[in-house]
């Protein structure tokens, strides 16, 4: 279920971006139909993610609870330790920004 969720956060970012660049595409910030073509993609991307994390959430309820996964063996795998963190159940606040492992984002420049 924890997956399933995660997934549904990224689903929820990417339609985020689709409001965005539905924004930038109004204002005129896309030129040409192949432009807008390929931005479909991002709709294509959030339903797929929506479609898997529906499946996990049903796959998860038709389990067994004496089913046992080793989620902190298989977290060591994921490189984002925030992701990571919210696999394993582990709320940290607070939390240092600039672990090794976390997200950086771009800057932007002029």
């Amino acid at each position: 279920m924890t997956v399933s969720q995660e997934i549904r956060l990224l689903s929820d970012g990417v339609n985020d971006l689709q409001e965005l660049i539905g924004n930038l595409v109004v204002a005129g910030a896309f030129g040409g139909s192949h432009s807008l073509y390929e931005l479909q993609s991002l709709d294509r991307i959030s339903q797929s993610l929506d479609a898997i994390s529906d499946y996990l959430g049903g796959a998860s309820k038709l389990s067994s609870p004496a089913w046992k996964i080793d989620v902190t063996e298989a977290s060591r795998c994921v490189k984002l330790a925030e992701v990571s963190d919210r696999l394993n159940g582990i709320k940290r606040e607070g939390a240092s920004q600039d672990s090794a492992g976390d997200f950086d984002d771009f800057e932007l420049t002029a």
